[in-house]
């Protein structure tokens, strides 16, 4: 049991990399309805993430207006390919066609900011945690690996909602052993507003 949590408030510099301010309303309507394949073969087409050959080729296989619009708060690096409506914050699954690893990831819509990712460098707190010591010494270059979150559930509560995420915690790369992961909480308020994140435990 942790003596006490750490929360992260993630002020401007934190927040550059796990928010991207929007007024846009983000909905179903925002979510590429395409094959996955038959996406990344079409995008790949495109040498870099350009926005018009993003947008032409997402237009072309039946993209929304809105699917276009989120692309490009992604910087034309990912689409969205699910979106679960859950109240004040809702949640999507981003697909990154782009990239050699790591092709999805969760993000949390329609809060303040608009969009708030699951992929965090650092998560205060665990390298404290007893648990995480323990593992520490058997698994000597285990670390946070924040990409790639697994969704657990949402706890709502009359502060607010709170996402909770489990990150994996391997020995040193990608392919390296998975002893364990870290729990995370995404806490927004009763308004939506993006308070930052929390540690929560060691799951084995």
């Amino acid at each position: 049991m942790l003596g006490k949590f750490i929360i992260s408030t993630l002020l401007v510099a934190g927040l550059a990399s796990t928010a991207t301010a929007s007024t846009q309303v983000y909905s179903a309507d925002s979510v590429w309805k395409v094959k996955d394949q038959k996406a990344f073969t079409a995008l790949m087409t495109c040498t870099t993430p350009a926005a018009d050959c993003i947008a032409k080729k997402m237009k072309q296989l039946g993209a929304s207006s809105s699917a276009v619009k989120l692309t490009a708060a992604l910087k034309n690096e990912g689409y969205l390919a699910k979106f679960q409506e859950q109240g004040k914050v809702d949640l999507g699954t981003v697909i990154y066609p782009f990239r050699a690893n790591t092709n999805s990831a969760y993000v949390m819509l329609n809060g303040q900011p608009g969009m708030v990712s699951t992929e965090i460098t650092k998560l205060p707190g665990l390298e404290k945690d007893a648990s995480f010591k323990q593992l520490k010494k058997k698994y000597k270059n285990l670390e946070f690996w924040g990409t790639n979150a697994e969704f657990v559930k949402t706890n709502k509560t009359k502060a607010g909602t709170n996402y909770v995420f489990n990150y994996s915690l391997k020995d040193g790369c990608n392919a390296c052993a998975t002893p364990a992961s870290a729990q995370v909480e995404f806490r927004f308020n009763g308004q939506g507003k993006f308070l930052g994140t929390q540690y929560v435990k060691i799951v084995k």
